[in-house]
């Protein structure tokens, strides 16, 4: 509230000095004192060189006629001029302005007779406006002093708090130059405050010889300052090349610095080199897609998973092993989602036991997940739990998918089974075959003589029924000699080329006017054009008519007999399916029905034989013979023949004159 009444005085006095003086407003102030009391005394201690300079007025002399007045011996221990007779004033060289400070009128009279013309004459009234003048401007050096005292204090505390910073800091004004800096960006730029203050921010920061923007750089005053002001604080990472060539990384927060009015005056920025802290991040995200990609491009399913089963990671093995989407899986999904959550517990305690091998660890264990579709896939599960700094934070676990496993493994079970069956057939076979041989002659014996007694017996018929029993089952002996004999060949006979198509066509042609096919529907369902085969076609005429009269029988003479023949050129193999609408085989018998003597047949209606004979000649041909049974019922007998035939090689008989 006093600065403007004072500044009102001071104008005043201007003003009053500037009417007075008039055209010579504009020199300097040449000023002679008259009176050197206490007064002038007090007037030249304030006004001191440097008030002297700012008011532009020199004192020239002071007059008294009083020679021990105070501000008299001050003047002349200042070495100004001083006089005790008025007249002598008129001699001063320059004189413009009077100061009468005795407040006689008689004095001021006598001044005005003796000054020279074109010098003002100030009355001690209108000095004191004139000490007031003074007065204020030494308050205000005063103030002024004490405020550049405050400034330079002001400036060092903020300087050694700028310095303590382990951030480089750089204050710039609008005009790129730079103002201010802190002992940490000297130190890291190898420069002086003297190299570095009213530089351009360009040259000092980045060793540029023209601005950034010039150059196709980001330049943050001319960039972005409106979101610099906009925000407040500024933050970003700056690329760029350092005077050694290397490339180098920079954290920059930016502040602007606004005035009164709220316009940026300068901008103050903070920054840190971070190039080994960015290189360490590319090289562990460079390790970490590296990692990721192991984990994706892993066939076996991998889950990562916290203490609470959300699921962390999720790869494509185990996308594709249980159909879940990684993502919805990652967002919503839980263990649960695919992992009995009762055996999960059970697995985690034996984790956390070392009862079951190593601490935190897991051997393969065998147990099935769940698909999306809700299907059981067997696996085997490897897991670990994961912790860090001791704290459990985690699990990981490694599902291998069993399913083809374990199919190989069924394959080779069954591959053994057939191995050793296959082994016991060939033993059982010469073994049989040599029997059969021993036994034909016997039976031709008892053959011929139960004629020999049948006819002696014509005129005694109660015995003729016994003699033709004789006949009969010696009959069915040398039925089960003969299919024996056939069971133990062990290579292909006369093999020639001939239509599959054809083949079956004739096997059903000699069987449908039987009446055991009297209510049978015969479907037939064969490929057009197929390739010709090659085989023995006795052999192959002797399969289809068992597996046709099997069938029918199945069925009790009434249902549908299904026949298809399909060619596989990618595999070169044909396919033969003969399926029937009967009850189907029951599942206590399925592993027995290719062994020899067994049969479903009443006692004495089959041997036993027929589809161990026909597997046998099959298995010559290079083929394979299988069975289905549909939910639905019924069953359906795959044969399988290879395009290309060779014939196997055959072993010794067992018994010496098997062959003969």
């Amino acid at each position: 509230m006093k600065t403007p009444s004072l500044k009102s005085d001071r104008e005043r006095v201007s003003e009053y000095i500037q009417l007075i003086r008039g055209k010579q407003a504009e020199e300097p102030l040449n000023v002679a004192i008259i009176g050197g009391g206490k007064a002038c005394h007090n007037l030249l201690k304030i006004l001191d060189k440097n008030r002297l300079s700012r008011l532009r007025m020199n004192i020239v002399g002071v007059f008294d006629v009083n020679p021990d007045a105070p501000g008299f011996r001050y003047a002349k221990a200042l070495n100004l001029f001083a006089a005790s007779r008025l007249e002598e004033f008129s001699a001063l060289e320059g004189l413009n302005l009077i100061i009468e400070l005795t407040g006689s009128n008689r004095v001021r009279g006598e001044i005005l007779k003796l000054k020279p013309s074109g010098v003002s004459v100030i009355d001690h009234v209108a000095a004191r406006l004139l000490w007031d003048l003074v007065q204020i401007e030494s308050e205000k050096a005063e103030l002024e002093r004490e405020s550049q005292r405050y400034e330079e204090r002001s400036k060092k505390e903020t300087q050694v708090i700028l310095d303590s910073l382990p951030y480089r800091v750089m204050m710039i004004d609008m005009d790129m130059k730079v103002e201010r800096v802190n002992e940490t960006f000297l130190g890291e730029f190898g420069r002086t405050q003297e190299e570095t203050i009213g530089k351009k921010c360009y040259e000092i920061r980045y060793g540029l010889d023209r601005p950034c923007k010039e150059i196709g750089e980001v330049c943050f005053l001319k960039d972005r300052l409106e979101e610099i002001r906009g925000k407040g604080v500024f933050s970003t990472i700056k690329e760029h090349m350092s005077e050694e060539g290397d490339i180098r990384f920079d954290v920059i927060t930016l502040s602007p610095i606004l005035d009164e009015n709220g316009e940026v005056t300068h901008i103050l920025e903070a920054s840190r080199d971070v190039t080994d802290r960015i290189k360490l991040e590319r090289e562990v995200e460079k390790s970490n897609t590296f990692f990721q990609n192991v984990i994706q491009s892993t066939v076996d399913g991998i889950v990562v998973v916290d203490t609470r089963g959300n699921v962390l990671m999720f790869n494509e093995g185990m996308e594709e092993l249980t159909g879940h989407s990684a993502k919805k899986i990652a967002d919503r999904g839980h263990l649960s989602s695919f992992y009995d959550i009762d055996v999960a517990k059970e697995n985690m305690k034996k984790m956390r036991s070392n009862r079951h091998g190593p601490k935190d660890k897991l051997n393969p264990t065998s147990m099935t997940i769940t698909t999306k579709d809700g299907d059981k896939i067997p696996v085997t599960l490897s897991a670990s739990i994961i912790r860090i700094e001791g704290k459990e934070v985690g699990s990981v676990g490694v599902f291998r998918d069993m399913r083809e496993i374990l199919q190989m493994r069924k394959e080779l079970e069954e591959a053994h089974i057939q191995l050793v069956q296959s082994e016991k057939i060939a033993f059982i076979g010469r073994m049989a075959a040599g029997v059969a041989h021993e036994i034909n002659n016997p039976l031709s014996g008892i053959m011929m003589y139960a004629e020999m007694l049948k006819e002696n017996l014509q005129e005694n018929p109660e015995h003729m029924d016994d003699a033709q029993e004789i006949i009969v089952q010696t009959l069915r002996c040398k039925k089960i000699v003969s299919e024996l004999l056939e069971f133990s060949r062990q290579s292909v006979g006369k093999t020639s080329s001939f239509s599959l198509s054809e083949l079956i066509t004739r096997c059903l042609n000699l069987l449908v006017n039987q009446a055991l096919f009297q209510d049978i529907e015969v479907k037939m369902d064969m490929e057009e054009k197929l390739p010709q085969m090659v085989g023995d076609v006795g052999q192959l005429q002797q399969v289809f008519t068992n597996l046709f009269i099997n069938a029918v029988d199945a069925m009790e003479g009434k249902g549908k007999l299904n026949i298809n023949v399909r060619y596989n050129p990618h595999a070169k193999r044909f396919i033969v399916r003969v399926g029937d609408t009967g009850p189907g085989i029951p599942d206590e018998v399925r592993d027995k029905i290719f062994g020899i003597f067994f049969t479903t047949k009443p006692a004495g209606k089959g041997t036993g034989l027929g589809l161990a004979i026909s597997q046998n000649i099959i298995g010559l041909h290079g083929g394979s013979l299988r069975f289905e049974c549909p939910p639905q019922g019924g069953t359906i007998f795959v044969i399988e023949f290879p395009f290309e035939f060779s014939e196997p090689s055959v072993e010794e008989p067992v018994f010496i004159g098997l062959n003969e």
